[in-house]
């Protein structure tokens, strides 16, 4: 086993040369066993060496602890050495031949390294200790990145941006609509000029509702033709070619990657922003998501994290220790939307959003059966996860009208029913809720995540338990058998939006909220 785990180490590191090895110590030809096995076997404890950049003899005379336990010195360098910055051969000596079977580092490689590490990065010094490690050079064949690079710059009409956010997509949905609100905000302010990255495949129907002038890259067109790990490298070359004084982050999972890997490049010139809403959970129950994942490595390198709600940071905060400071509380406001005037009594309950996991209608579908006498209308379709079976049964209910998808909260007509039912297992504050609660109709809503800071006992009716159908119906029966009481909660709701949930409230926040506008563009602009 020992000697399947040296050879395992020791191919795996490209220090050995089979080439090397036959021309130095021609005996080894004529033996039964290849160049490495005889050299774990017997050839290190001869003083045979690997390759001309790994002297053993030197290795353990400089290293009498290694000499002293027995071990393969090549393999006590790879695993430890190195790290501990032991040398491999006398560095007085100048190897007088590359290692392995590639050919020699061109020339003008080393000296683009001296040049960097005198101006940019010492770390780069081309020591005779550190060029060993660089095994073979062969040019490179695979076109691709770079390809893919010089039409990622092609799609941006200048090299300077004041803002640029890295989004999954823009679809139908409530993080997608933070994210217009933040581009628009970006765009309107003096000498805004804003790029958009789209990193996830699959359409973006809210792309035209981008201001003009905004630039768009979708990267997800590219994934096909490069691994990820070649993608987060072009995007991180994007970000540090460009000059960008601000980048935020909204859900893209792959610009996390590039924060996490190259992070402390970017914010040499960039400062980095990112927004969480809540957990996702896991079919086990488990928090998952990009707060969980990428927050714990990467904090460090962010200015700020913006929340639309105060309970999310208080629980993270709880749970791994990150400074007050960290988390900026942004509450987001429903943009230039109108409602109109609510009609005559109706019986009618709206209910809106994705058919996803998420927003169990497998719940809506339980409150569905226990009031026959009540005509449901449900708007959404699945975007992500969605159970099937129960989308099946819903449509097969005889007071349920399965309406499709919506272009956004000012497509439904709040003013045709007695109240919003809202039945999701996880959420920050939903732009649905507010947009309710704009509208002036009583909600009935799970109290999750930052749902409850809207909907309260006074401004709605808060479902705690959120898998119990029972409350949700008690809850519709209260709304339906007093009214005034109803619309005098949502009247309260009404009001607390209008004060919190505000675009003027909105933009101020993100005014003096320090890096994420310029000193020069928090001057007097026109329309925003």
């Amino acid at each position: 086993m020992r000697y399947l785990l040296e050879l395992f180490i020791i191919l795996k590191s490209g220090m050995f040369s089979s080439k090397y090895y036959y021309e130095q110590y021609p005996d080894v030809r004529t033996s039964k066993y290849p160049a490495i096995v005889h050299f774990i076997g017997k050839g290190w404890k001869e003083g045979r060496n690997p390759s001309r950049y790994f002297d053993t003899s030197f290795y353990l005379q400089s290293n009498s602890d290694v000499k002293n336990a027995g071990i393969n010195p090549l393999v006590h360098y790879i695993r430890h050495g190195k790290r501990e910055g032991r040398l491999p051969f006398d560095g007085a000596v100048t190897p007088s031949a590359p290692m392995g079977d590639g050919v020699p580092m061109p020339e003008w490689i080393v000296t683009e390294m001296r040049n960097m590490s005198s101006e940019i990065y010492p770390e780069m010094t081309p020591s005779q200790i550190k060029l060993a490690t660089y095994h073979n050079y062969k040019h490179p064949i695979n076109k691709k990145p770079g390809e893919v690079y010089r039409g990622f710059l092609k799609k941006c009409s200048g090299t300077a941006y004041t803002h640029c956010f890295a989004l999954p997509w823009l679809k139908r949905g409530g993080a997608d609509y933070v994210a217009l609100l933040h581009v628009r905000f970006a765009a309107g302010l003096p000498e805004g000029k804003v790029l958009v990255i789209l990193t996830e495949p699959g359409d973006s129907p809210w792309l035209e509702r981008l201001p003009s002038g905004v630039d768009v890259i979708d990267v997800s067109k590219e994934l096909k033709r490069m691994t990820e790990t070649e993608m987060v490298q072009v995007l991180a070359r994007l970000l540090l070619q460009l000059d960008i004084q601000t980048l935020h982050i909204i859900n893209s999972r792959l610009v996390w990657e590039v924060v996490k890997n190259y992070g402390n490049a970017v914010r040499n010139k960039t400062k980095i922003f990112a927004s969480v809403f809540c957990d996702d959970y896991d079919r086990y129950g488990e928090p998952v998501g990009y707060a969980r994942t990428y927050l714990p490595v990467c904090y460090r390198l962010l200015t700020n994290v913006f929340c639309d709600n105060s309970s999310f940071p208080a629980l993270l905060r709880k749970t791994y220790g990150y400074p007050e400071e960290l988390f900026r509380v942004l509450h987001s406001p429903i943009a230039s939307v109108s409602f109109a005037e609510r009609k005559a009594p109706s019986k009618k309950v709206l209910w809106a959003g994705r058919l996803d996991r998420q927003k169990r209608p497998d719940i809506l579908l339980k409150i569905v059966e226990k009031l026959p006498d009540v005509q449901f209308d449900v708007y959404g379709e699945p975007l992500l996860e969605s159970p099937k079976n129960v989308i099946s049964q819903l449509k097969k209910q005889k007071n349920v009208d399965m309406k499709g998808s919506f272009n956004g909260v000012e497509a439904l007509g709040f003013e045709d029913y007695a109240l919003f039912l809202y039945t999701s297992q996880w959420d920050g504050i939903p732009t649905m809720v507010i947009a309710a609660a704009l509208a002036g109709i009583p909600v009935v809503a799970s109290a999750v995540g930052g749902v409850g800071e809207v909907i309260s006992g006074d401004r709605g009716y808060p479902v705690a338990d959120y898998e119990n159908s029972d409350k949700y119906v008690e809850a519709v029966r209260m709304i339906l058998s007093d009214r005034k009481t109803a619309e005098a909660k949502a009247g309260k709701a009404l009001e607390y939006v209008m004060t919190v949930h505000t675009e003027d409230r909105f933009g101020g926040e993100l005014l003096n909220t320090p890096g994420y506008v310029a000193p020069s563009q928090k001057q007097p602009s026109g329309e925003r």
